[in-house]
C-alpha cells in the first residue's frame, strides 16, 4: 500500500511563517517564507535488539557537561500575575489535621534513573529529565531525556543504554522528549523520540520523529524502528496514543533556526502495519493538515478496546477541546469525526513552585498526558489557582475527567491544591476498577522538591481527591530553573488493579540535582510485591506471604512447600476437586486472582502452567 498523506500544509507550496503572539493567537511572523518539501516520509524499519545494544563506557573525568534543552512554545508558557486565578476546588487533606489515606505503595518501590546515570552512561548531564515509565508482563521500562533502563519488577536493573543507540539517532543530532508505553491490546511496546540537527547556513537543518515498536512483549528483545524526516523543521513535544487499530502521534512543528511555529501536527499510523514491521513506504499513514489554531494536542492511550482515537488540547483558558478520530489509513477513511469544545475551570500557566533553597519550574498551560478507558477520558496539567485559606496564587494539579459517550461532557474538573503548597506535573492512569492514580511533584517553602502521589476511588463523591502521600522526599535544593517536562504512569497488564508511577525529586547528583523514583501503587492490594505472579490481595486470601516469594507458605503454586510446583501440588487439588472454600483449605484455592472460593479447573490450569518451575527467588 502507498503512504497516504492528507496534508495541505505539507504540499510543495510557499507558506507564510507564523509565530505565536503573547495571547497565544497564531500570527504571521517577520521571518522569511520557507519552501516546504513534499511531505513527511516514513522510513525503515531497522531492527534493534536491546540485549545486543553496547554497554556505554563510563565517562572519563572532565568530560561531563550540562546539556540544556531549549523549548520552543508560545509565550503563554509564562505565568501572568494579572490573569485572575480560580480557587482550588479540591483541597489536599494530607496537610489537614486528619489526612485521608492515599493509594498505598507495594513492596515494589525503587530508585529510578538520575542525572549521575546520565553522566556515566552518556557523558552528559541533562535538564529537564522528562521521565517516563511503562510496564509489561515481566519488566519495567524507564526513559529519561537521553537514556533508558529496563528493570525487573522487583527493581533490579536489566540493561541501561543511550536512547540514541536505541532509536538509531544519527551522529551530530540532538535528541530529546522520549515517550514509552506498553499496549495491553496488542501486547507490544511503543516508543517515540525526537532528534534534530542545526547546521550552518540554515538550509540543511533536519528534524526526525523516531518510532519504535517491539516485536514481542519482551522489551529486551527485538524492536522495529522507523523515523519521519522533516526538512528545516522539527516535531517538538511529541505525544503518542494507541487504539485497537491506530497509532497516533501529535507534536508541535517549529523551525529549527528561528522560533517560528508551523502548527500542531497529528499523524495516524496503521497499527497492524508497524506491528508486522512492514517497510516504511508500505505503512499506512495519514497526516492531518497542520493546525496553527492548536497547540500541544495529547492523544490518549486506550486501556480498553476501542477503534476511535480520542485526543485533548487546551483551546483557551476555559476551553478544553476533545477530538475524536475515526477510520484507518489502510481503509483511506481517516477523519476528524468531531472536535467538541467544553467549558472547564480556568487553566492558565502557574507560577514557579517555591521550594526550600529556591524554585522549580511548574510547567506552562499545556496538558501533559491523556488516557481513555471504557468511555472515560482523563487528562491533566499544572495550572494557576488560589487554594482555600490562601491569598497567594500557587501551582495546582488540574485533573479532568470527560465522559466521551455519546457526546463528550465533563464529568469531573478538579484543581488540586492546599494552602501554602505547590503541586505540578501530574501524570495519571486509572486501574481496572476506574480508581484514579496521579504522580505529581510537590514543594513548599520548607520542603525540597519531592515526588508524591494522590488519586481517588471511583466511588468517591464527584470532584474530590484523596490526600497525597510521599513517594520520595527531596534531598537537596534543585539548582536549575527547569523541571519536568512531564512524569509518567502505567497500568500493570498482569495486575490491572496496580498502577506504576514515576516521580521526580531533588537529589544530590552530577550536574543539576534531580532523580526519579518508581513505585507500584494500589488501593486494593492489587500489586505483586514479591513478584511471584500473585497479587498481594490474592495471597492474603490464599494464606501465603505477599512479601516472600520463596519459603514456607510463600509461593501459592508450591502447596507442599518443597520449593517447586509439581505433581505433588496438583494431587492436593485433585483430591479436593469441586470443593468449596471453606470447608476445603483456602491454601488449595489459587485461582483466579483473587480466588473464587472453589477448587476447580481454574486452579489446576494455573498450576499446570507453572509445572516444573521453582519458586521465584
Amino acid at each position: 500500500m502507498s503512504v497516504r498523506l492528507i496534508a495541505t500544509l505539507l504540499a510543495t507550496t510557499i507558506l507564510v511563517v507564523f509565530v505565536v503572539a503573547p495571547d497565544g493567537t497564531p500570527r504571521a511572523g517577520a521571518g522569511p517564507t520557507l519552501q516546504i518539501s513534499g511531505g513527511v516520509t516514513l522510513e525503515g524499519p531497522s531492527e534493534i535488539v536491546v540485549s545486543d545494544l553496547p554497554q556505554p563506557p563510563k565517562a572519563p573525568p572532565g568530560q561531563v557537561r550540562e546539556l540544556r534543552r531549549s523549548r520552543r512554545h508560545p509565550s503563554s508558557n509564562a505565568h501572568d500575575p494579572d490573569i485572575p486565578s480560580p480557587a482550588a476546588n479540591v483541597q489536599d487533606p494530607s496537610f489537614a489535621p486528619e489526612p485521608e489515606a492515599p493509594p498505598a505503595t507495594s513492596g515494589a518501590a525503587f530508585e529510578g534513573l538520575d542525572n549521575t546515570n546520565d553522566a556515566v552512561v552518556s557523558g552528559f548531564t541533562v535538564t529537564p529529565p522528562d521521565p517516563q515509565v511503562a510496564v509489561g508482563p515481566d519488566h519495567v521500562f524507564e526513559m529519561v531525556n537521553i537514556i533508558g533502563r529496563i528493570y525487573t519488577k522487583s527493581g533490579g536493573p536489566v540493561q541501561t543504554f543511550t536512547l540514541r543507540s536505541f532509536f538509531g539517532v544519527p551522529a551530530g543530532f540532538h535528541d530529546t522528549d522520549p515517550k514509552v508505553l506498553y499496549d495491553a491490546l496488542s501486547n507490544r511496546w511503543f516508543a517515540s523520540y525526537v532528534s534534530l540537527i542545526d547546521q550552518s547556513g540554515g538550509t540543511n537543518d533536519q528534524g526526525r520523529l523516531h518510532l519504535a515498536i517491539s516485536q514481542t512483549s519482551d522489551p529486551t528483545g527485538a524492536w522495529n524502528v522507523y523515523f519521519l524526516t522533516y526538512a528545516q523543521l522539527f516535531p517538538d513535544y511529541a505525544g503518542i496514543g494507541v487504539t485497537n487499530d491506530k497509532l497516533t502521534i501529535s507534536s508541535n512543528i517549529f523551525d529549527i533556526d528561528q522560533p517560528f511555529y508551523f502548527g500542531e501536527e497529528t499523524l495516524v499510523v496503521e497499527k497492524a502495519d508497524v506491528l508486522a514491521g512492514v517497510p516504511g513506504g508500505s505503512v499506512g499513514l495519514t497526516a492531518f493538515a497542520r493546525r496553527l489554531d492548536r497547540f500541544t494536542v495529547r492523544p490518549a492511550q486506550s486501556l480498553t478496546a476501542v477503534n476511535d482515537q480520542f485526543l485533548v488540547t487546551r483551546n483557551a483558558s476555559t476551553t478544553l477541546t476533545v477530538i475524536r478520530i475515526t477510520g484507518t489509513p489502510d481503509a483511506a477513511n481517516v477523519t476528524e469525526a468531531a472536535a467538541t469544545n467544553l467549558t472547564m475551570l480556568a487553566h492558565n500557566a502557574p507560577p514557579a513552585s517555591v521550594a526550600l533553597g529556591g524554585t522549580i519550574d511548574s510547567g506552562d498551560s499545556r496538558l501533559f498526558d491523556a488516557m481513555w478507558r471504557n468511555g472515560r477520558l482523563w487528562t491533566g496539567g499544572s495550572a494557576a489557582c488560589v487554594p482555600s485559606g490562601d491569598s497567594t496564587t500557587r501551582s495546582c494539579a488540574h485533573v479532568i475527567e470527560v465522559n466521551t459517550s455519546p457526546t463528550p461532557t465533563i464529568a469531573q474538573d478538579m484543581l488540586f491544591g492546599a494552602s501554602g503548597q505547590y503541586f505540578s506535573w501530574p501524570a495519571l492512569r486509572t486501574d481496572a476498577s476506574t480508581d484514579l492514580y496521579v504522580s505529581l511533584t510537590h514543594t513548599n517553602a520548607a520542603t525540597f522538591a519531592e515526588a508524591r502521589t494522590t488519586g481517588r476511588l471511583s466511588t468517591d463523591p464527584p470532584n474530590t481527591m484523596i490526600g497525597s502521600t510521599v513517594l520520595r522526599v527531596g534531598d537537596i535544593a534543585h539548582d536549575s530553573n527547569r523541571w519536568g517536562d512531564y512524569l509518567g504512569a502505567a497500568v500493570d497488564p498482569n495486575f490491572p488493579e496496580c498502577v506504576w508511577l514515576v516521580g521526580q525529586y531533588a537529589k544530590n547528583t552530577a550536574g543539576v540535582n534531580w532523580g526519579t523514583f518508581i513505585a507500584a501503587t494500589s488501593y486494593s492490594a492489587g500489586c505483586d510485591s514479591d513478584n511471584d505472579r500473585w497479587s498481594d490481595a490474592g495471597e492474603s486470601v490464599i494464606g501465603t506471604n505477599p512479601l516472600d516469594p520463596c519459603g514456607t507458605d510463600a509461593w501459592p503454586a508450591d502447596i507442599n512447600n518443597d520449593g517447586f510446583s509439581d505433581i505433588s501440588d496438583i494431587v492436593f487439588l485433585t483430591n479436593n476437586f469441586g470443593a468449596a472454600v471453606p470447608p476445603a483449605p483456602a491454601r488449595f484455592n489459587i485461582a483466579p486472582d483473587p480466588p473464587d472460593g472453589f477448587i476447580d479447573i481454574s486452579d489446576i490450569v494455573r498450576l499446570t502452567g507453572l509445572f516444573g518451575q521453582s519458586c521465584p527467588s
